[in-house]
């Protein structure tokens, strides 16, 4: 067992049921158990407070405490219907970090060291330490020229990493959805429980994976670009975090080597940023992505500039991009989405009319929440693993 996953045998048949395991592997919290009891609790509560009510005729304090209990039981169990429903937080432990109980992970003290020149890139087996679960590190990597100051980013680093061995690995960028934090990689999507399962069972290639800032706050929403009058959040993932990323990691520098992803609006912007940098990126995960900002977003993001709008609407501009070097791409939608599906499914249409290798999967009933980014997930992983060097 790896992370609470059942590692199988390797091989082509092996690998297909690991990534089916895998896409099933929900939590507790995102099943109707857990609104069910509450409902019923608060049903069970409704009756006494009634009964009381009734016989009583100065027990207005308990009344009061007990019809407070009740509308509490009724706000938790609507709630954990809702997170059921997104799976946001799937998981007894996702509940506790999200409410500060626990960390997603330890929050690094300093930065990792840049190391200088790199030894010749290489995936052979270094002398690092044994152990089967990656590592979630936390880092700052802000940019206040760029309007990014909250620079908290995760990097999950491989079983076995070590940063004084000479292996070097690929890297995975995953951008968050809005709202949204990074953390949300590790508590809704538990991107490095699957990471670890997958590399258990030699099923895809060991990587670092690191989930960016999207300089938008929890709640707010940048799509991924270079905001007018606000954060320049393109050029921060490219000219920042790719670069600090290959000087405090042991990463192969190269764009064979790096993916990005994301899911909703960092679908979108994985998708967006991916195409307009493909000297950087040779591989694309978009989870329910969109195939423009959305028209909201013309003026409130981009000035009310058309131009700049049509220049970062992956739907229109692929089919005249010019593609100097190729590009691999993932596409997932739900099934249940609606019109998203066929949305999703001209972008892969498109992307394949231009000669790229695309993979467009419909998770059937799906919708658009975390628990579609979930089952996708470990078929994006492997998409990408199939796509290095």
């Amino acid at each position: 067992m790896v992370a609470g996953f059942e590692v199988r045998a390797s091989g082509s048949g092996g690998r297909a049921r690991l990534l089916e395991d895998l896409s099933h592997s929900h939590g507790l919290l995102t099943t109707p158990l857990p609104g069910t009891v509450l409902a019923l609790g608060a049903a069970v509560l409704a009756v006494v407070v009634v009964r009381r009510a009734r016989r009583s005729r100065g027990g207005r304090g308990s009344l009061v405490a007990g019809l407070a209990g009740l509308v509490g039981l009724g706000v938790l169990s609507a709630a954990a219907y809702v997170n059921a429903y997104a799976g946001y937080l799937p998981t007894f432990a996702a509940l506790e970090e999200a409410v500060g109980l626990r960390q997603t992970s330890g929050p690094a003290a300093e930065p990792p060291a840049a190391h200088t020149a790199p030894e010749a890139a290489t995936d052979a087996p270094g002398s690092g330490p044994s152990r089967t679960t990656g590592t979630v590190t936390q880092v700052e990597v802000p940019a206040p020229t760029l309007g990014i100051r909250d620079g908290t980013t995760y990097v999950y680093t491989p079983p076995g990493y070590d940063p004084s061995a000479a292996r070097r690995y690929p890297v995975i960028y995953l951008i968050p959805g809005s709202p949204g934090t990074p953390a949300d990689w590790f508590r809704a999507g538990r991107v490095d429980r699957v990471m670890d399962a997958l590399v258990a069972a030699h099923a895809v290639r060991p990587a670092i994976v690191v989930a960016v800032n999207t300089g938008a706050g929890a709640l707010g929403d940048t799509e991924s670009l270079d905001v007018v009058g606000g954060p320049k959040v393109e050029s921060y993932y490219t000219t920042v975090v790719v670069p600090y990323v290959d000087a405090h990691y042991r990463t192969v520098p190269d764009r064979r080597d790096r993916v990005i992803g994301g899911m909703s609006s960092g679908g979108f912007g994985a998708l967006n940023v991916g195409l307009r940098h493909l000297e950087l990126y040779s591989t694309i995960l978009a989870f329910e992505p969109y195939g423009d900002p959305g028209r909201e977003n013309l003026r409130r993001l981009l000035g009310g500039d058309a131009r700049r709008f049509r220049e970062n609407s992956p739907n229109p501009y692929i089919r005249t991009m010019a593609f100097p070097l190729p590009v691999n791409v993932f596409l997932d939608v739900g099934g249940a989405a609606g019109r998203e599906v066929h949305e999703v499914r001209a972008l892969a249409d498109a992307l394949s009319q231009r000669g790229q290798q695309v993979e467009f999967r419909i998770e059937p009933g799906a919708r658009h929440t975390w628990n579609e980014a979930v089952v996708g997930l470990p078929y994006a992983l492997s998409f990408a693993a199939a796509h290095l060097p």
